[in-house]
């Protein structure tokens, strides 16, 4: 095959893995969530650091003291080297929670530092970085939208997202 073809699909896949990672966490979906890491994975994220298998069930475990979670991806820088790769994504992390009766938003902006293996031809994170370049939290006096008729979404299988994706 073409190298260059080659190239393209490492980059896809790899990029499969990471919104697969932020899909899972904002649906606290442990298994899937699991399923972007190695057996023997590790996983820096601040005050978590060890199995990443093990951080999944921490990121449900935690979503319950939120109401909302989201992730957006910024651009990622892909390199790979046969069938170990490095990446570095960017992200902003947004959770909407309640702290005596109050909204608020804390919101985190960093990136993903990852080392990527493929085994059995499976991509899938071996160490992870997660760094904090910025974090905020605001008092929410006004939610513009509540009561619009927008779908919110849920932290299981019945969020909208798992049947256009064909994954409930």
């Amino acid at each position: 095959m073409d190298a260059r073809l080659q190239a393209l699909i490492d980059r896809a896949e790899i990029l499969d893995v990471l919104h697969q990672y932020v899909h899972a966490c904002d649906r606290s979906d442990t298994p899937r969530i699991a399923d972007v890491y190695h057996p023997d994975s590790f996983d820096n994220h601040g005050t978590y650091q060890g199995d990443g298998h093990r951080f999944a069930e921490v990121v449900v475990e935690s979503n319950k003291q939120f109401t909302t979670m989201s992730h957006l991806l910024g651009q990622s820088t892909i390199r790979v080297d046969g069938d170990s790769a490095g990446a570095e994504t960017y992200f902003i992390a947004t959770i909407a929670r309640e702290q005596d009766g109050e909204p608020y938003l804390d919101q985190m902006g960093g990136r993903y530092i990852d080392t990527l293996e493929r085994r059995d031809g499976k991509w899938r994170i071996k160490s992870r970085v997660c760094t904090c370049e910025w974090s905020v939290t605001t008092k929410v006096e006004n939610e513009w939208h509540a009561n619009s008729g927008f779908v919110r979404g849920t932290f299981d299988r019945s969020d909208p997202s798992y049947k256009a994706l064909g994954l409930a």
